[in-house]
């Protein structure tokens, strides 16, 4: 990964604290087009001068890298430590739980934070003290006693049927077409699906191997008939060698990254005057299995999550959800 690409990625979680999906992709817009006349570097972020507490923050991410937490989620994990430990500046040896709660209270005011990225932050750390405990670095985890920061949830909005078709009559092009099918139909996140190759599609039983999946995972997806024809379709347009699904328009045709795929959904999204990224596609895939009568736990394995909990976060399940499912049982 070279420095534009990991400035855009630290500049995505750092937008993602205040903005939602939408505006963070017409930033990301502006951003490529100003940056583009400029040679990006990046300094060194290892501004952590107490003692003995460098060591432990590498350490730690290393450990959870083995254990295969995403690249993005560590550099969460590092950015947030080391802006704990610079600004703190103690050994955390010395951490108490009253240094957390004024470092929480300063980053909310100084920064304008959201509670729910505070609470992110909270977490972050106490599971920083928690595993030195494990290790024996530590006799007790100062953040223990820190209290939860609530906060309420958004609310997210799937797309409805007329809205999903709206957007399909929208698309310019084959390979845009192909693209809303596959994250709609599959519930892919958009990292897995830039990820596809052709060699992980089998067409008999349109199934796609997610090889990497959150934490890892691999799991086994499908794609329903419209998306096969649009996919066909759009490879018959390719002329190029390149094993991955969705590639650049131009040669030397390279696998799409997420950056782009969110700008071509966020595009076609414009044209049909809707708000639309591929998560609320993998949001739409999640409420339409519910409402289709899937079992929360067929949808859990479709989606690559590790608690139901989550499922049911992405699934809309509303009032005449459950004013209809009453009325069949109890009617």
């Amino acid at each position: 990964m070279d420095n534009y690409e990991m400035f855009r990625n630290d500049l995505i979680a750092k937008l993602s604290e205040t903005l939602p999906q939408s505006q963070i992709i017409s930033v990301l817009k502006a951003f490529d087009v100003a940056s583009s006349g400029y040679d990006i570097s990046r300094k060194p972020l290892d501004l952590i001068t107490t003692e003995g507490t460098p060591d432990v923050v590498k350490w730690y991410i290393a450990s959870k890298a083995v254990s295969n937490t995403s690249t993005g989620t560590l550099k969460q994990y590092r950015y947030k430590l080391i802006d704990f430990f610079s600004t703190v500046r103690k050994p955390f040896q010395d951490v108490q739980p009253n240094d957390i709660r004024v470092y929480l209270f300063n980053f909310k005011k100084n920064r304008n934070a959201s509670d729910r990225y505070l609470e992110s932050v909270r977490i972050t750390l106490n599971g920083f003290f928690a595993w030195l405990v494990d290790n024996e670095y530590l006799i007790r985890n100062p953040c223990a006693k820190v209290d939860k920061i609530r906060y309420q949830p958004k609310q997210r909005e799937p797309l409805t049927p007329y809205e999903l078709e709206t957007i399909r009559w929208n698309t310019a092009n084959v390979r845009e077409k192909a693209i809303i099918d596959f994250l709609f139909s599959t519930g892919c996140r958009v990292s897995e699906c830039s990820d596809v190759r052709l060699s992980d599609i089998n067409w008999d039983d349109r199934s796609v191997l997610i090889r990497n999946g959150k934490g890892g995972k691999p799991r086994t997806v499908f794609f329903n008939a419209e998306a096969e024809l649009s996919m066909r379709k759009y490879l018959e347009t390719r002329n190029d060698d390149t094993d991955a699904l969705f590639v650049s328009s131009r040669a030397p045709h390279q696998a799409l990254k997420n950056a782009a795929i969110e700008r071509i959904v966020s595009e076609i999204g414009e044209r049909s005057g809707l708000s639309v990224f591929p998560h609320k596609l993998r949001h739409t895939f999640a409420t339409s299995g519910l409402r289709g009568g899937m079992t929360l736990e067929r949808l859990q394995t479709l989606m690559g999550h590790a608690n139901p909990r989550t499922t049911m976060i992405y699934a809309k399940i509303d009032r005449t959800d459950i004013q209809r499912e009453h009325q069949r049982i109890y009617a």
